[in-house]
């Protein structure tokens, strides 16, 4: 086991961060393995340990501003969130504001007075002792939020008549901010095989939610402020194929 350093480099333009960790876990050069390694150090060194990675960069599309998430009563093959999309596709738009409905469908939600302090920022993990090594590149940051002018309670009905996985919910958790990365390089390492990964769609990386109450109508009531952590047992992702998953005696526990 290497010793454990950790270097920092700051500039004007970009950031770097350098950690000698143990890699003898990381057993292949696919992106969805590699992933799970570096997510404590984008959630510390771009949500600021106040927003949290999204569980896999193979899943970004889940983690849109205005994503819904509703919280199954069990799990459900492992699984104890369940993904809806955006908001503008769960609506009631006949009930809803119709100015509320017209800005979701327009779908700008970009936030023009946001500056990220760098206009990068490069991690990279390594294992000297058996030359493993995770480095991811991150270019061009963004933020989407909703706007703080923009209050969904009492103007936004959900469609709880033709959505079977809102029947009988309580509340819907919503994604409400969202920083994203325009172009993201990734770098795998394992001895002397290494493989490059390039996304360029603008990826979302960290995010933070509200948790609504939802009327018997559909209409959103109000909101609460939800406090997560990627440590948290209800936002941990432990496998490449699950979503918000939770091991079900787990789970329990945490209910307790």
């Amino acid at each position: 086991m290497p010793k454990k350093l950790k270097v920092v480099v700051k500039s004007l333009y970009s950031h770097e961060i350098r950690k000698d960790v143990g890699l003898e876990n990381l057993k292949s050069l696919k992106l969805e393995d590699a992933w799970p390694f570096i997510r404590d150090e984008i959630e510390t060194e771009i949500g600021s340990s106040q927003l949290v990675c999204i569980p896999h960069i193979t899943e970004a599309d889940l983690y849109k501003v205005t994503s819904l998430f509703v919280q199954n009563e069990k799990a459900k093959n492992g699984k104890m969130f369940t993904p809806l999309g955006e908001l503008v596709k769960n609506i009631n738009k006949e009930k809803s504001n119709s100015e509320y409905v017209q800005w979701l469908e327009e779908g700008d939600f970009q936030d023009s007075e946001f500056k990220f302090p760098h206009e990068s920022v490069k991690i990279t993990l390594q294992d000297e002792s058996i030359k493993n090594k995770v480095r991811v590149i991150m270019i061009n940051f963004t933020k989407n939020v909703i706007p703080k002018d923009k209050n969904l309670v009492n103007n936004i009905y959900l469609d709880i008549d033709n959505n079977k996985d809102l029947k009988g919910k309580k509340s819907v958790y919503m994604i409400t901010n969202v920083l994203l990365a325009k172009t993201i390089e990734f770098r795998v390492t394992i001895g002397t095989s290494s493989r490059i990964f390039h996304l360029g769609n603008a990826s979302p990386l960290v995010f933070g939610l509200e948790e609504f109450l939802i009327g018997d109508d559909g209409k959103l009531v109000a909101k609460e402020p939800v406090t997560i952590q990627s440590k948290a047992l209800n936002w941990q992702k432990l496998d490449p194929s699950d979503h918000l998953y939770i091991p079900e005696n787990k789970a329990q526990t945490a209910d307790d």
